[in-house]
């Protein structure tokens, strides 16, 4: 589970307050980056980078900084399916295991090193090995070996086909590494990937400072550089945005975008991560079906969404992946916020249960409890608010030691990718999900079986209705990925993954 939102700090109304924060905050002769038509774009933000090793890389801004300075093998477009990234191109053999990848010629790492498919095979190898810790080597288990029968091609041979495989070759967990960073072992100190951008510098808690890569393969960047500046507070950021401090802002906060407007041009993606009140069904009463699906039923899901987030939001099923397009709730046996068919469903008991919150990881987690608390109330069901700071909350919920949890998950573009995690045969957060689902299970083992690159349709519709039909968790929305920029930056966007690799063509006049 990837937590990537905070807490708003105070009113938009003390706009004078913030302003002086901004000032502050804002390193000397920079107070008029939106204003400039040269020097780095100013982007600011909430969140720092904590790391530079791809592999282990998780937090949200992390990912989004070295995905400007590495590449991965393949890339997904706007409706999540595969383009070429370091990979000009791929095929799949009849059989489903073996995978093989014709690499774009003349690229070279930061440091002026050729890529090769050497590199593959050793980036791939190290995800592999479970002493590297990577976050993403539970998504090739099916990788038996990877091999380079020559420098511009890579071999991945697989134990049984799983089409997944080439949706991990997309995440920033498998980004190319220089094989000599890794015989060095110097991947924690230095960045030296294949990017569009260098990195040039850091200052911890404050800044990151990127410089473009004139010899970028893609086409060099027509900006000269990014600095990713810290902002603690996303008031702060619009504060500083209309007084063209920043080019541009990440927004997260709902109640702080909707009040974007004037000045600032606000650029939207539904994102693919997702809002959910996640059952345990592994204790009464909620190992009952009827009542898992009750709790499903009772709730609003629209209502949530404009109580808690200024409607800042769109209600949503399990499947959020780009391309997909389904109804939120077919598979539930009623309509949501049908309190008589829910109470209907719990045949008149009452029920008890703790909720467990987040205090501090994202802004409208309490609201969206005290909303969800006031609507399960009328059909008997109450819920007692368990608010837990982030390090205890995220030590408790890895242990599945809450009744529900209010939690807001990461999405991918793969459907199989994005729930064998929590319900497939030997899932790694099988414990955390709280429920243990045959039918669930074996439609995922179908999934993950196919060699095809993208799941079709029909295939991901049964999935998100036996999922909605057996009511592990209540899906409830997701949200907006946001980025606001000054009337002059041009190009801008924000991808539902919270990628900016639009900074590589974006421009300024």
């Amino acid at each position: 589970m990837r937590m990537f939102r905070h807490r708003l700090l105070r009113a938009f109304a003390l706009a004078g307050a913030v302003s002086a924060v901004v000032a502050a905050c804002s390193p000397a002769g920079s107070g008029n980056a939106g204003k400039k038509s040269h020097g780095p774009l100013v982007v600011a933000r909430t969140v720092d980078l904590d790391g530079l090793d791809p592999a282990v890389a998780t937090a949200f801004g992390t990912v989004q900084t070295l995905q400007l300075i590495f590449d991965t093998l393949l890339r997904t477009d706007a409706d999540g399916r595969l383009v070429p990234g370091l990979a000009k191109s791929w095929e799949t053999s009849k059989d489903g295991r073996t995978l093989t990848f014709h690499l774009q010629q003349g690229v070279r790492f930061h440091n002026g090193d050729a890529l090769t498919a050497d590199a593959v095979v050793a980036t791939l190898d190290r995800v592999r090995d479970e002493a590297t810790a990577s976050v993403v080597r539970s998504n090739l288990l099916a990788v038996t070996k990877v091999t380079a029968p020559d420098p511009n091609t890579a071999v991945i041979k697989l134990s049984h086909p799983d089409g997944s495989v080439l949706h991990t070759l997309t995440l920033t967990g498998t980004a190319i590494l220089d094989p000599a960073d890794i015989k060095a072992g110097r991947l924690a100190q230095a960045a030296n990937g294949t990017g569009p951008f260098k990195l040039a510098g850091r200052t911890q808690g404050q800044k990151v400072d990127l410089t473009a890569n004139s010899a970028y393969f893609g086409g060099a960047p027509k900006l000269p550089g990014v600095e990713f500046r810290v902002i603690p507070d996303e008031n702060s950021i619009l504060a500083g945005l209309r007084a063209g401090s920043f080019d541009a802002g990440v927004l997260t906060d709902p109640n702080v975008v909707a009040q974007a407007h004037g000045g600032v041009k606000i650029a939207k993606t539904p994102s693919m991560a997702y809002h959910a009140l996640m059952l345990n069904g592994r204790r009464k009463p909620l190992d009952r079906l009827p009542v898992r699906q009750a709790i499903a039923c009772a709730i609003d899901r629209k209502q949530v969404v404009d109580t808690a987030v200024a409607g800042q939001g769109t209600v949503t099923g399990p499947i959020t992946s780009p391309g997909y397009h389904l109804s939120p709730t077919d598979g539930l046996p009623c309509t949501p916020g049908d309190a008589a068919a829910a109470k209907k469903l719990l045949g008149g008991t009452t029920v008890d249960l703790k909720m467990l919150v987040m205090s501090g990881g994202y802004a409208s987690a309490v609201n969206e409890a005290q909303n969800l608390q006031a609507q399960l109330s009328k059909i008997g069901v109450k819920l007692t608010i368990d608010q837990q700071p982030t390090n205890v909350y995220v030590k408790r919920w890895s242990k599945a030691d809450f009744d529900v949890a209010l939690a807001l998950n990461g999405g991918m573009s793969s459907p199989y990718l994005m729930y064998a995690r929590y319900f497939g045969d030997g899932a790694s957060l099988a414990k955390a999900a709280g429920l243990d689902s045959p039918p669930i299970a074996k439609l995922l083992a179908q999934a993950g079986a196919s060699t095809e690159e993208r799941l079709s349709d029909a295939t991901v519709a049964q999935l998100q209705r036996t999922m909605l039909q057996q009511s592990p968790w209540v899906w409830l929305f997701t949200d907006n990925n946001v980025v606001a920029t000054q009337p002059n930056v041009k190009g801008l966007g924000i991808t539902a993954d919270n990628s900016l690799r639009s900074l590589q063509s974006a421009t300024r006049g």
